[in-house]
């Protein structure tokens, strides 16, 4: 067999098996299975993964000590104090004794106050638990994007490298035979080494990917792995950015967090002033019975503690800015977003149109060149090189439409929106992908 032989068959090789790679799981018939099959296996997968997840688990623990103290906050804060006292004289052989109960009253509401800031508290911790689910969401699919395309690309220079390692072994060949000078052997030779490169940083990357996976889930990621095989080809309106920037869990987590500090402020109001204390004791003395009402009231004349309430309405204040921050990056994040996915988006239309068409009639072209004699070896292989870099760099193309997606969902705070959805309109989708 010649050596162009060898050179078509590698080339035809590496096509063909590239093109047999999928995202997602293909029916026997050929065709991409549902938008709708797939986002519902997809939304039990990753909430199985985050029901198991320990920073969820711990997240809802602190859901039910939240609960907890809700439920101690509504009971009333002062005890009943039980008092005894008992003396002998000196001057009889009776005991004086009495047994009296006391009780402060909480004359501000103390209770109602604290048992409204826990309560939002509580509502606060629920929210942070759904931001966390969102979040950690948001990381498992960008794990799982960067484990299908690490994989492809992985193939793909795999295929790169064998190919370039057979042409390095037959220039050699050649070279020994006297066919081609030694300069030629040293370029095959170079392109190997550069291809082995890619190859491994490629593997290394999907290593990681992997890795990031296992630190979510507790457990290497299944086999096979899939993801939806389209995507939206167009976002909601812009008009809707600030609502959706409204909405996000983390502003919304903000927010609550802002509302518990204001009510601090009232809790703490409360909680300086002081409260009367009503006793009564009953007993015998010096042979008489004897029945004794007391009344008492803390003097905040050294300390009224108003301290703390400056304190705590500094501390509002702080929250209120924070939650106004948040509000901003969050709508500046999703505004990027926007723009981002709007473009990579396009390109990747552009090149399932006409970049995969061009590639395929570029690589006819070469095998026609080469049948005709019309490429030398060395202008062969930079061509068969810019060809499997094409294809490289459409796969990359592709991760990239991905994590632009992912940070979309992450900046509008609705991944569980779109997994939970029933289906993507097949309308609105850009293209099943042909991977």
């Amino acid at each position: 067999m010649s050596f162009f032989t060898y050179l078509r068959a590698g080339l035809c090789a590496c096509l063909v098996a590239n093109a047999a790679t999928a995202w997602s799981s293909i029916s026997p018939s050929g065709q991409p299975p549902s938008s709708a099959r797939n986002v519902t296996n997809l939304s039990q997968f990753i909430n199985r993964i985050l029901d198991e997840n320990p920073e969820i688990q711990a997240a809802q623990a602190a859901i039910d000590a939240a609960h907890a103290r809700v439920q101690g906050a509504g009971l009333p804060i002062y005890n009943p104090e039980l008092e005894l006292e008992g003396a002998k004289t000196e001057r009889t052989d009776f005991y004086d004794y009495g047994v009296g109960l006391s009780q402060t009253i909480d004359m501000h509401d103390k209770r109602g106050a604290q048992e409204r800031a826990i309560q939002a508290k509580l509502e606060a911790t629920r929210s942070a638990l759904h931001a966390l689910r969102q979040t950690k969401a948001v990381e498992l699919l960008d794990a799982m994007v960067r484990i299908l395309n690490n994989k492809e690309i992985t193939s793909l220079t795999k295929q790169r490298f064998q190919l370039l390692e057979r042409f390095q072994t037959l220039a050699e060949q050649r070279q020994n035979a006297g066919d081609i000078p030694l300069i030629k052997v040293e370029l095959a030779r170079l392109a190997v080494a550069e291809a082995a490169m890619a190859h491994a940083q490629a593997g290394a990357e999907l290593v990681e990917a992997k890795g990031d996976f296992f630190a979510l889930a507790g457990k290497p990621p299944p086999e096979p792995l899939h993801l939806p095989s389209t995507l939206p080809s167009s976002l909601p309106n812009a008009q809707e950015d600030e609502q959706l920037a409204g909405s996000h869990p983390n502003v919304r987590q903000i927010h609550l967090l802002a509302q518990v500090a204001r009510m601090q402020i009232n809790a703490t109001d409360r909680e300086r002033r002081a409260d009367p204390t009503l006793g009564l004791m009953a007993g015998r003395e010096d042979e008489e019975n004897k029945l004794t009402l007391s009344f008492s009231m803390p003097l905040q004349v050294r300390n009224d503690f108003r301290s703390s309430v400056t304190a705590a309405r500094s501390e509002a204040l702080q929250a209120e800015q924070e939650a106004q921050q948040a509000y901003r990056t969050t709508l500046a994040q999703l505004r990027t977003a926007r723009d981002r996915y709007t473009l990579v988006s396009q390109a990747w239309r552009v090149w399932l149109s006409r970049g995969q068409s061009s590639l395929k009639q570029q690589s006819q072209l070469l095998e026609q060149l080469w049948q005709a004699g019309e490429l030398e070896t060395t202008e062969y292989l930079v061509q068969l090189q810019q060809t499997l870099d094409t294809r490289i760099a459409g796969a990359e193309l592709h991760g990239a439409m991905w994590h632009a997606w992912i940070e979309w969902q992450a900046a509008t705070g609705q991944v569980f929106e779109w997994i939970g959805s029933p289906a993507i309109s097949t309308s609105d989708a850009a293209a099943t992908s042909s991977y």
